[in-house]
């Protein structure tokens, strides 16, 4: 009966057809009607066919078709005279220029969409990873204080991570005393012996952030972060291949790093990890947010030499020898090396100290959840 049908009484079946599938939650055999109905030219009107484009372009996200999704919302534009009847519109096709590395033009679709809907927390969240990317700090930051504004989600336009918990007993500052915590004397107490283990590496074991053996997601975003110079790591617990043989050459701190719940269960739950990390001379980590608020950073200094630095919250500090320095890196922050020898340090994630620990599994649960397209 479909193929005797005029091609405008086609339009109109694969209309209703693919919205009734939709409606059903039935989006695999919603999708094909749905993109003939896309498709049909002058056989419905602009206003049909616009929402037809509304309802298949999520569904093109799901399947990563970023192309098409930019086809379809140039479409959409064209339909509505130039402008965009949706936020949704031009955030999805924002994301799909992300992906397709086209950074700049994703961030202006973004921020076209963020402007039509200052609280669109996902459109907000793919922004701030594409002018990141960019290393547009200020705009980073003049686009945040939008979401801000509207309360929330994130209470400083200096913190912007993927992955925020508003619960206001967690506070939200960039540094942290270091005595007020068991690990930094920990750490500190067995500098000596931590720095004889890491001397007596095998020193070819040292890779590049984002290396072969490090091939996720996590680890190529690290490696994006080098602005100029070299970054290397030495992971003892986390999700490198390595880790096992890493900490066998290295036992004493390991075991040290394990006997703390609050950082063995960070690395297990792959909220962070704890490695050596090596900066060689003139290198720059781009200003960036780390991805949660869950957790802590702590660095024991093992070789500083002179010229290098952190910036965290917009204050600045420098390591020391011997002893650690504690910030939350969901606050905006860089590092720089303007030295003559690598800088390294004993790098330890660990979980946020005002959260419980009974509510770490359900919190991270909630963090690998889906954002809502309409959040």
């Amino acid at each position: 009966m479909y193929n005797e049908l005029g091609i405008h009484e086609r339009a109109k079946a694969d209309m209703m057809v693919g919205c009734g599938w939709h409606m059903l939650g039935q989006d695999d055999k919603a999708f094909d009607p749905l993109m003939r109905a896309v498709a049909s030219d002058g056989c419905m009107s602009a206003s049909d066919q616009l929402s037809a484009i509304l309802v298949v372009m999520p569904l093109l996200r799901k399947k990563c078709q970023w192309r098409q999704i930019i086809e379809a919302g140039d479409k959409a534009r064209k339909l509505a005279a130039g402008v965009w009847v949706d936020p949704v519109l031009p955030f999805l096709k924002g994301m799909a220029l992300e992906r397709l590395k086209c950074t700049e033009q994703a961030a202006n679709h973004l921020e076209e969409s963020i402007a039509m809907k200052p609280g669109f927390r996902q459109a907000h969240l793919e922004f701030q990873q594409a002018a990141s990317e960019l290393d547009d700090v200020e705009r980073c930051r003049r686009v945040a204080q939008l979401l801000v504004d509207q309360g929330g989600y994130w209470v400083n336009c200096l913190q912007r991570p993927l992955h925020f918990t508003s619960n206001p007993k967690v506070r939200s500052q960039p540094w942290y005393d270091p005595q007020l915590f068991e690990l930094v004397h920990a750490l500190e107490k067995n500098f000596h012996a931590i720095r004889g283990e890491l001397e007596a590496f095998n020193k070819s074991r040292w890779s590049s952030v984002g290396s072969a053996h490090r091939g996720n997601e996590n680890s190529r975003h690290d490696a994006d972060l080098v602005s100029t110079g070299e970054w290397r790591e030495v992971v003892l617990l986390g999700d490198s291949d390595e880790c096992e043989e890493n900490c066998r050459e290295c036992p004493m701190t390991a075991e040290l790093l394990r006997s703390f719940s609050e950082v063995s269960q960070c690395a297990e739950m792959r909220l962070g990890e704890s490695l050596f990390s090596q900066l060689l001379p003139g290198t720059r980590l781009r200003s960036h947010c780390g991805p949660s608020n869950l957790r802590l950073t702590c660095h024991l200094g093992i070789r500083i030499p002179s010229g290098c630095k952190i910036v965290c919250g917009g204050e600045p500090c420098c390591w020391e020898e011997g002893k650690c320095i504690v910030f939350d890196d969901s606050f905006e922050h860089e590092v720089l090396h303007e030295g003559d020898e690598a800088r390294t340090v004993l790098l330890v994630n660990f979980w946020h100290p005002d959260v419980p620990p009974e509510m770490r599994h359900g919190l991270m649960s909630a963090a690998r959840s889906p954002h809502d397209l309409a959040a």
